[in-house]
């Protein structure tokens, strides 16, 4: 899937779910719970065990964009291809892996968290960078960030609340991660996340 459609498919699905399980078996319970309450994007972190396994079962749905998240490695990132990830997320950014995911087709998106890191990431072209650990800092560090660097596309992520998620959303954020407060909220809480 091309790059732009990606990130045009997360800004559209505006929340993405963070998925950090013990098993598959878990993992894949909790993303059809997601769907069921209208998420249309997730990110399988390769901290679960069967991460490649749970993104190849879901790759070829219409209703998902699939993503492989807390990819540190270039073997991590050449199986999360392999497996049909459509967007690969690292927590840190890294030359090494973002040279090696220049060679790859799948849409990389690097961690940052401060200008330097912005700026380096930009050396190599990469626009959408996840800003981690978001929560800690707050709305107006993003905003801060955003000021000298207009072109950048922030994904806030980490202990971001899904309540938290609309003023993220309205203070420029591209779309936000969401991890394990997910699975306490219902539906009709989502609803003011999509209705942003």
């Amino acid at each position: 899937m091309e790059s732009k459609v990606v990130e045009n498919r997360l800004k559209e699905a505006k929340l993405i779910a963070v998925i950090r399980s013990k098993d598959k078996q878990e993992a894949c319970q909790q993303i059809e719970s997601l769907l069921d309450k209208g998420i249309r994007a997730v990110e399988v972190t390769y901290t679960t065990p069967g991460a490649s396994d749970i993104i190849e079962s879901f790759r070829n749905r219409e209703d998902i964009l699939i993503g492989a998240g807390t990819v540190i490695s270039a073997q991590q990132a050449g199986e999360a291809a392999k497996a049909g990830a459509q967007f690969i997320v690292s927590p840190g950014f890294s030359a090494d892996l973002a040279e090696h995911l220049s060679f790859v087709k799948t849409h990389y998106i690097p961690g940052v968290l401060t200008p330097s890191e912005i700026m380096e990431a930009l050396t190599f072209g990469f626009t959408t960078l996840k800003l981690f650990p978001s929560g800690v800092f707050g709305i107006p560090f993003m905003k801060n960030l955003a000021g000298p660097f207009p072109q950048v596309t922030f994904i806030p992520t980490g202990g971001i609340h899904p309540s938290e998620v609309p003023d993220w959303l309205r203070a420029g954020a591209g779309a936000v991660g969401v991890g394990s407060q997910l699975g306490s909220c219902s539906k009709e809480d989502l609803q003011a996340v999509f209705q942003v």
